[in-house]
């Protein structure tokens, strides 16, 4: 299929006619129609993707026409086409996003075919994003927002807010060290904080679902495309961790924070905090975190010793 910017409209105007035929009175296959044009798009032609999104966000009957683009392999074809140019990527994205929203099955797809690796690993080549870019990932992590104001960008949290998708938390984690605005990166930690902290079930989401580990795995993030954070935004990390930490904490966070103590002698102080912080358990919505600490059981932290004797010697 010869895809140009001056039929990219009618192949749009022939997808929506073509889905609102019935099948039998169809004269070409849509599945097939689909296929072909996801096959085409080359990664300098990724600006139909724009055009896909906007489709699929004004179509009446947009979940039989996501099915329809699952049926084409889209997942898999836009996979093919990823590279490092910035405005391809937030193209590619949007339409992404414009997928999964709202959409329990695309979601359910998405995972099975590890999307969240395969495709939301590249936002580490998106350095100055947009924040209605932001928003659109942040929104996709919670169920039923609320707006103060219909017309504003920014997702109002309220009471109301539940978090469902740990995984786009992670990837919107794995995307601070590679953000060029700190601003951007205290966006999203600040309202990531505001979601995780909402409600008792939240905070049960975000502990149990890996949170913690990968706001401490972005501390040691050393990559071509990464930045130095700025200890403003450090602080922030931990005190975020701190504040999830003070609900629940396993074993494999505290092993994993023990050989963070370990590698890095610019973080030992605020490590450490950690640990103490974990033992005093504040929380009121949680249950006695202490436990890990008592050397008598058989899940404590014990068979970390050696990392405990030489914070001991700190």
């Amino acid at each position: 299929m010869l895809i140009n910017e001056t039929n990219i409209e009618q192949i749009i105007n022939t997808i929506r006619q073509v889905h609102q035929t019935t099948i039998d009175q169809r004269l070409i296959d849509l599945t097939e129609y689909l296929t072909e044009l996801f096959q085409s798009i080359t990664p300098e032609q990724t600006s139909s993707f724009g055009l896909l999104a906007r489709l699929l966000r004004d179509y009446e009957d947009r979940a039989a026409l996501k099915v329809e683009f699952l049926k084409a392999q889209c997942f898999e074809n836009i996979s093919k086409i990823l590279n490092k140019n910035e405005n391809h990527l937030v193209s590619i994205l949007e339409f992404t996003i414009e997928l999964l929203n709202n959409s329990e099955n695309v979601q359910e797809k998405f995972l099975h075919f590890n999307g969240y690796e395969k495709i939301f690993h590249s936002l580490r080549y998106i350095h100055s994003p947009k924040i209605h870019f932001i928003n659109q990932f942040l929104l996709l992590m919670i169920e039923k927002p609320i707006f103060q104001n219909e017309n504003s960008l920014i997702p109002s949290m309220d009471s109301f807010v539940s978090f469902i998708n740990p995984n786009i938390a992670i990837s919107l984690i794995q995307w601070i060290p590679y953000l060029k605005n700190r601003l951007d990166q205290q966006y999203i930690l600040s309202s990531m904080e505001k979601i995780f902290l909402r409600s008792l079930q939240n905070k049960m989401m975000a502990c149990s679902n890996g949170i913690i580990i990968a706001l401490l795995e972005i501390l040691n993030i050393n990559e071509e495309d990464s930045i130095k954070l700025e200890q403003k935004i450090l602080n922030e990390i931990f005190s975020l961790v701190e504040k999830l930490l003070q609900f629940s904490i396993n074993s494999q966070e505290i092993q994993f924070i023990c050989q963070l103590f370990q590698q890095n002698k610019s973080l030992k102080k605020q490590l450490l905090q950690l640990l103490i912080i974990a033992v005093k358990h504040n929380d009121p919505d949680a249950k006695a975190i202490s436990a890990y600490f008592d050397l008598q059981r058989p899940n404590s932290v014990r068979k970390y010793s050696k990392y405990f004797y030489t914070i001991s010697f700190f």
